[in-house]
């Protein structure tokens, strides 16, 4: 019978692999946090096509850099969304930085295709909709513009009227306080 390991350790075992170039790593680690991988892009993108750019993009980005992966700082899980909540933000200040095209500009059927997405995990989804309902609506907010909206803090402190250093504050007492809600 083989042993099946949990799955923060298999992703560690197939970082391992990746980092010593051995083929199907990549895809094993793909098959197993694309999903959640997507779902953090497509929430802070909006846009299924941009989500699906930025998910391959990160994929891309992971076989790159497994040799920065340290397992001091966190799991594979949090290092593969690091690199995703990054190239999102990149995504998010290019598109400041340039008009968006109208409504309308692409009247071409073929462009109305919808895009695939992944599963769900309705455990993740819970938990996750739980730990942010529990925090107070402020921290929230700041928490979903900071990390959803890309905003960096002090264009948070531009929004709100809060001084830069409470912001800090909150963020982090919100990032605290939800790591302590999603850790068994």
């Amino acid at each position: 019978m083989p042993v099946t390991l949990p799955p923060g350790l298999e992703y560690q075992r197939l970082i391992v692999q990746l980092q010593h170039g051995q083929e199907g790593a990549l895809k094993a680690l793909y098959d197993a946090l694309a999903g959640v991988t997507y779902r953090v892009c497509l929430r802070m993108l909006v846009s299924p096509e941009d989500a699906e750019e930025v998910l391959q993009d990160t994929f891309l980005r992971l076989e790159a850099q497994a040799g920065r992966y340290d397992p001091a700082r966190g799991t594979v899980q949090t290092f593969v969304l690091t690199i995703a909540h990054h190239l999102c933000l990149e995504r998010l200040r290019a598109r400041r930085a340039r008009p968006q095209a109208q409504d309308g500009a692409f009247d071409d059927p073929a462009f109305d295709l919808p895009a695939p997405s992944p599963p769900r995990d309705p455990l993740d989804q819970a938990l996750l909709g739980t730990a942010l309902r529990s925090l107070p609506d402020t921290d929230r907010l700041l928490l979903e513009d900071m990390f959803f909206g890309g905003y960096t803090h002090a264009e948070l402190t531009a929004r709100t009227g809060l001084p830069l250093g409470t912001v800090k504050s909150r963020l982090r007492r919100a990032l605290l306080n939800l790591r302590g809600r999603m850790t068994p």
